[in-house]
C-alpha cells in the first residue's frame, strides 16, 4: 500500500509510512503547545528532513484541510486569544485563504507588480 501523504511504499496494510507517521505524531502531540521553531527542533531531533516534513504538512488528503492549515489555525487562534481577541480561525478558513491566494482570485488580492485597486 502507498502512503497517503508521500505516495511511497507504506507496507502491506499500513496507509502511512514511518517518516510521515512520525511527522503526524509530532504535530498531534506538540503542534498546539510549541511554536514553529519548537516544532522544527523536534523534527530535527527525530531525524526528519525539511522535505519529509513539508510533504506531510502540505498533503491534500481528500477534501480535508492540510496539516499546515490545521497548524496555522491553531497558532492564529492562540495568538489572537493572547491578544484578548476571540480566536475563531478554523482550518477550513485557512484553506479558503490559501487556495484564494494560490489562484490569485481571492477578494482583495492582486498580482505582484500590479498597482493595487483604486479603493485601497
Amino acid at each position: 500500500m502507498r502512503c497517503v501523504y508521500c505516495s511511497q511504499r507504506a507496507g502491506l496494510i499500513r496507509r502511512v509510512c514511518t517518516p510521515c507517521a512520525k511527522v503526524v505524531a509530532i504535530v498531534d502531540r506538540a503542534g498546539g503547545e510549541v511554536g514553529l521553531a519548537g516544532l522544527v527542533d523536534i523534527f530535527v531531533e527525530e531525524g526528519l528532513t525539511r522535505e519529509q516534513v513539508d510533504v506531510v504538512l502540505d498533503a491534500q488528503v481528500g477534501a480535508e484541510p492540510t496539516i499546515r492549515d490545521r497548524l496555522t489555525s491553531s497558532m492564529t487562534n492562540f495568538l489572537m486569544r493572547n491578544l484578548g481577541m476571540p480566536g475563531r480561525q478554523s482550518p477550513e478558513d485557512v484553506r479558503k485563504v490559501r487556495t484564494a491566494m494560490q489562484s490569485g482570485g481571492g477578494a482583495g488580492t492582486w498580482v505582484g507588480g500590479e498597482e493595487p485597486p483604486e479603493h485601497h
